[in-house]
């Protein structure tokens, strides 16, 4: 059974999950502009293009799988799995890429969006509201889960640093590096998290590292910074041609709108040489742009043990820092990095 049909398997969850709202994730890019990188074949789960939509029902499947092994009542499950399904509704087009500069020139964010999407103060409609009411579920206990404001004894799945958003969300993005990576499955984890009276320190560690390790392969690559750098670059550039509720956009919508932008996606895809060249000539105010590129950290803080969720933020531990860095300077830095590998 796969997350479609284990979520549809209810139908309060099945008919949140064909609203408006969440029949748009399907056209939001898990990764952002990192899900260019590559031209999807549709098969191989490496040339795959994930969308929010997919990564939703992942961690709404995980919270029911919590929710079956510790024997909660249906309406417990339902606030868990709702919460899984609703926590990225708010996601503007290329996901996290372009976050920052809706961010930074119109106050906009996907927290911020999916709240007022949840509060029908959209014109995505109000129908999620409908269903919350019809089938008795409080909205507002939904959302402070989300929000990781929630202080029930389940709160920990959302707000704490191994959660099943990220744990979903690593997984998912672990498939992009092929087989870059060890091998991780998140039913396992999760079904551990729930069984044990004792928090599995073992499977959460090797999960926290693995998380470590794909931000630094895929995320954090030269190629993963460099088409954030250009999608963030390019809007920045062309703000004018923005506007506020453009953030709920899907990528089609963006496409449409702005088809430059995934020109300059194809050039950097084919080639880094080809991008610089093409970008000297067409754009160079992009080349010339600078972008903060995020640097981060997991590791785990192995003195620390886990005997109630407060503890989880002390052992699993994330340093985030930043370097500012030119469009062109990081142009350079793939080259660098395909010569090396060639």
């Amino acid at each position: 059974m796969d997350a479609e049909e284990r979520v549809f398997a209810d139908p309060f969850l099945a008919e949140l999950a064909h609203t408006r709202p969440l029949q748009r994730l399907k056209n939001i890019g898990f990764l952002g502009a990192l899900d260019y990188i590559r031209t999807p074949n549709g098969a191989d789960l490496h040339r795959r293009r994930h969308n929010r939509y997919d990564h939703s029902l992942g961690v709404a499947e995980l919270a029911l799988l919590y929710a079956d092994i510790r024997g909660l009542n249906r309406y417990e499950s339902r606030i868990l799995a709702a919460a899984g399904i609703l926590h990225d509704i708010g996601h503007g087009p290329l996901s996290h890429t372009l976050e920052p500069v809706f961010n930074a020139n119109f106050g906009i964010n996907h927290h911020k969006a999916g709240t007022a999407i949840l509060d029908g103060k959209t014109g995505l409609g109000s129908e999620i509201q409908e269903i919350m009411r019809a089938y008795k579920i409080d909205l507002d206990e939904v959302v402070a889960m989300v929000d990781g404001t929630h202080t029930g004894a389940h709160a920990f799945l959302f707000s704490s640093p191994i959660n099943l958003d990220t744990i979903e969300g690593i997984s998912r993005s672990r498939l992009f590096a092929a087989k870059a990576t060890r091998p991780f499955n998140p039913k396992r984890l999760v079904a551990l998290i729930a069984a044990e009276a004792a928090w599995p320190a073992k499977a959460a560690d090797e999960f926290w590292r693995l998380k470590d390790s794909v931000y630094n392969m895929i995320i954090h690559h030269p190629s993963g910074l460099l088409f954030d750098g250009l999608a963030q670059a390019y809007m920045f550039l062309e703000i004018e041609q923005f506007r506020p509720s453009n953030f709920l956009w899907n990528e089609e919508q963006l496409r449409n709108r702005q088809p430059r932008l995934f020109s300059i996606f194809a050039w950097a895809r084919s080639s880094k040489r080809r991008a610089l060249h093409r970008l000297s000539e067409k754009s160079p105010k992009i080349l010339e742009h600078a972008v903060k590129a995020p640097i981060r950290h997991f590791s785990v803080n192995e003195s620390t043990s886990v005997c109630t969720a407060a503890d989880l933020s002390k052992r699993y531990v994330q340093t985030k820092l930043s370097r500012n860095i030119s469009i062109a300077e990081l142009v350079g830095e793939n080259m660098m990095t395909e010569a090396a590998t060639a």
